[in-house]
């Protein structure tokens, strides 16, 4: 998964919580951990000692590795930054390759090169792909290159809709040109 907007979420995420996280979080090592849940399951269910050795003795004849309880370990913010970075410079990369600086670009026949009005459009732009990628559940190259490949229901849909809207929306500004 691309996960582009569960990057940006985790990223902003652990800039807002960097403080708290870091005091509150606790967490057990693996043997501790899985230690308190038999003990919980123990007394939750009333086994005596002899009982939850014969328990235990059944459960190792098995001989299946305990499940992995804790979370793997989150990756930090310079990562994000830096897989955000690399998006900015391939696009910066690729603009620069096909021209897309010129006069000619529809943006900038639309919107005119005004600083200001650029600054307003492009902010403007960026809170509602912002919102309608947490409304949506994903970002569109989430949905569309990888949801619509395991045929989900929700990626169908909402890429259907993405390129829908993005239809309409050229065809408005053509219409503004």
């Amino acid at each position: 998964m691309f996960a582009v907007s569960g990057r940006f979420t985790a990223l902003t995420d652990a800039l807002r919580l960097r403080k708290k996280d870091s005091d509150s979080q606790s967490s057990l090592p693996q043997d501790e951990l899985m230690e308190a849940l038999r003990a919980a399951t123990i007394a939750e269910f009333g086994l005596s000692e002899e009982q939850a050795a014969t328990l235990d003795a059944e459960l190792a004849a098995q001989a299946q590795p305990a499940p992995q309880l804790l979370p793997k370990p989150k990756q930090s913010a310079p990562v994000h930054l830096l897989f955000f970075a690399a998006i900015a410079l391939g696009a910066a990369l690729s603009a620069h390759l096909a021209g897309a600086h010129s006069d000619r670009a529809l943006f900038f026949a639309t919107f005119g090169h005004q600083p200001l009005a650029l600054g307003t459009v492009l902010f403007g732009g960026g809170l509602l792909v912002g919102f309608g990628t947490r409304m949506a559940g994903g970002c569109t190259s989430g949905h569309g290159l990888c949801g619509v490949s395991r045929f989900q229901p929700g990626s169908l849909l909402a890429t259907a809709s993405f390129l829908g809207a993005g239809i309409l929306t050229s065809l408005l500004l053509g219409a503004l040109r």
